[in-house]
């Protein structure tokens, strides 16, 4: 009879075995404690990641919130506009240039970004997307906004860090996009992603523990 002693993480127990199954038994338990180890590269988040703010060490990963630029739709009627590819369009004729779509996160949301997608090839305009409030009575608010660049092809651009919660028992929110004067084709809007901090759950049942 061999007498092995467990890992601490099983309780210190002493488990007994006969000699012809105990080299299978250690094998077993440095197998269960390896796997219970946390994957160090993947339990941090990246706060190098193209949409990080500093100093996030230990806050929670982002969540993401995507919006097509084909869905959008266009701001006054008459508004033709025409799809692209992939997902983007372009203004048209003599319609308006400007597009918006409501957002709808989780109630106490904390939004920090957002990113437009876009292509470019004109030299005298750039697309950019506002993260914009209503307070129905005639008041609007641009808390944040990004812009694009000038460069050839697709890309995309980050708006600056924010700090907006969402309350939907306040005041609706929509992302406004602009496309400048040109309906030649030269710019197109793709979409945007807007990163959040989900708010946490609180489950009751877990509150005082397991007693």
């Amino acid at each position: 009879m061999t007498i092995v002693n467990t890992p601490a993480s099983t309780g210190s127990r002493t488990l007994r075995c006969l000699p012809g199954l105990c080299l299978a038994s250690l094998l077993l338990l440095a197998a269960t404690g390896a796997l219970a180890q946390p994957d160090a590269a993947t339990s941090v988040p990246a706060v190098d990641a193209p949409d990080a703010p500093s100093g996030t060490e230990g806050t929670p990963t982002f969540s993401y919130r995507w919006l097509t630029g084909s869905t959008f739709h266009p701001v006054s009627t008459p508004g033709p506009f025409a799809y692209s590819t992939a997902g983007c369009i372009q203004p048209s004729g003599t319609g308006t240039r400007t597009f918006h779509h409501k957002l709808l996160l989780p109630q106490g949301s904390l939004v920090k970004y957002v990113r437009l997608y876009y292509r470019n090839t004109s030299t005298a305009n750039t697309p950019t997307a506002y993260f914009t409030t209503y307070n129905m009575v005639g008041g609007i608010t641009d808390h944040s906004f990004v812009s694009g660049s000038n460069i050839g092809g697709y890309s995309s651009a980050l708006s600056g860090e924010m700090n907006y919660t969402v309350d939907h028992t306040a005041e609706p929110i929509n992302i406004d996009v602009s496309l400048g004067s040109v309906t030649d084709g030269s710019v197109q809007f793709c979409g945007v992603r807007v990163a959040y901090y989900a708010p946490e759950l609180e489950i009751d049942i877990f509150k005082d523990g397991f007693e």
